[in-house]
């Protein structure tokens, strides 16, 4: 590219002299984005395409404008044709840089914002040696990938990385871009109706933020979630991973996403799809395409909780994917679903909360074990709005468990109360209290 081309793309992309003001929904990552503004070393903020990772940093940019000289932070979306197009190297950035030092900002120091960075080749040592060098004091970097980094580069950049994880809106998002803002528990209890209807429309669209402006289109929301669903497929596992069967690659995805919440044994997979299309295909194989796909976050694995390791690995996994509607997209159906889906929800709500995420299984099973430091709790997840609803299998898991918990809950659709089973006590939280916080007692 010449010079003049560079600067005619980073002059579409960055609001030099023209103000930075954009009218978007905060995210719950935007106050600890901001928090380190003047982080010195890599900030990285790694999410399925789509969700908002770049509004993000335009959100940071909207922060520091307000203290500093816009044309001291340069952007760089690698993700614009005319870069992407190009064989991505360190050379091309160093050329950008170039570019910028000479006609936008010649001096001073300067806080690089690197959009999807992963299409850049060997990416991590430029910014390794940026940073080492001082060339830069600050740098954002963005990816669709969940293995970001490298194992080499975590280790060089020890303690000089923090990496910030954006998934599409969660419920609470998803409220406040609807228009609402509750303050407090009593409020939403005064209108369950109108959060069950919005939890309802939650769980059938899902939190890309695109998908929720156009939710009411109904034809237009699943042609957006279904065309997410190609790009991931396409450019965040095919072509980064060089895969040779996309038909076997298209199949597996859509099996998970028809089995949201089942245990999945690999061998299984094999034998099936084997079964389907006539062809012999390697457990290895089945393996790095699943792996593939949690990298691209396209869906989270959860495995058996038990002390041993082993016996955790070997046991069948069970799938959840990163958004409810692209799940609706991909493996359409004419019953709404909502107890899988509300699973799925109430998954992704305590991916945020807690360390660790397993599920246990006995002669009943518990649907989520949760770790977090010292602590042990234990989630059920049961579509009921009362205590007739709710089945035994639902209850007896709490009481099987064989190891002592801190917490048993069991989120319901609309069912508030505290029971005891077999000794065991359990509480009842609505789905909608749950995914706004607004359960625990003040």
């Amino acid at each position: 590219m010449t010079r003049e081309e560079i600067l005619q793309v980073l002059m579409r992309w960055n609001n030099w002299g023209r103000g930075m003001a954009i009218n978007t929904i905060l995210r719950t990552t935007s106050e600890e984005a901001n928090i380190l503004i003047n982080y010195q070393g890599v900030v990285v903020i790694k999410g399925p395409r789509r969700a908002g990772k770049s509004t993000l940093l335009y959100q940071v940019m909207d922060t520091l404008s307000a203290e500093r000289e816009q044309r001291s932070l340069l952007y760089v979306n690698f993700e614009d044709y005319a870069f992407s197009s190009e064989r991505l190297t360190p050379k091309m950035i160093e050329a950008i840089i170039d570019v910028y030092r000479q006609e936008i900002y010649p001096e001073g120091n300067f806080v690089l914002f690197l959009d999807e960075i992963q299409n850049v080749e060997n990416w991590h040592r430029w910014v390794r040696t940026a940073i080492d060098s001082g060339l830069v004091k600050t740098i954002f970097v963005t990816g669709s990938s969940s293995k970001l980094l490298s194992a080499e580069f975590a280790t060089l950049l020890s303690g000089r990385h923090v990496d910030i994880e954006l998934l599409p809106f969660s419920f609470r998002e998803y409220v406040n871009a609807e228009g609402y803002n509750p303050s407090d528990r009593i409020e939403v209890l005064s209108n369950s109706n109108l959060y069950l209807s919005l939890l309802k429309n939650y769980l059938t669209y899902g939190g890309f933020p695109e998908v929720v402006v156009d939710e009411k289109k109904e034809f237009l929301a699943y042609k957006i979630l279904s065309q997410y669903a190609e790009d991931m497929i396409l450019k965040d596992v095919t072509a980064r991973y060089n895969i040779q069967n996309l038909r076997l690659l298209k199949a597996l995805s859509k099996i998970i996403a028809q089995n949201v919440s089942n245990k999945l044994s690999i061998r299984k997979l094999q034998r099936e799809l084997e079964e389907v299309f006539g062809e012999k295909s390697s457990t290895t194989t089945f393996s790095n395409y699943i792996d593939h796909l949690e990298s691209a976050y396209f869906c989270f694995s959860v495995h058996k909780f038990d002390y041993s390791v082993k016996e955790s690995t070997k046991s069948p996994a069970k799938y959840y994917l990163v958004d409810t509607g692209l799940r609706n997209a991909i493996s359409p159906s004419f019953t709404p679903d909502r107890g899988r889906l509300l699973e799925n929800a109430v998954y992704l709500k305590l991916r945020a909360i807690y360390e660790e995420i397993y599920y246990w299984e006995g002669r009943n099973e518990i649907d989520f074990v949760c770790r977090k430091e010292n602590r042990l709790d234990l989630y059920n997840v049961a579509y009921a709005s009362n205590e007739d609803e709710i089945k035994d299998r639902e209850l007896k898991g709490f009481a099987e468990f064989p190891y002592r918990s801190n917490g048993n809950y069991l989120i319901t659709w609309d069912l508030w109360k505290e029971i005891s089973y077999n000794g065991v006590k359990i509480q009842c939280i609505p789905a909608h209290l749950f995914l706004l916080n607004m359960w625990k007692q003040d």
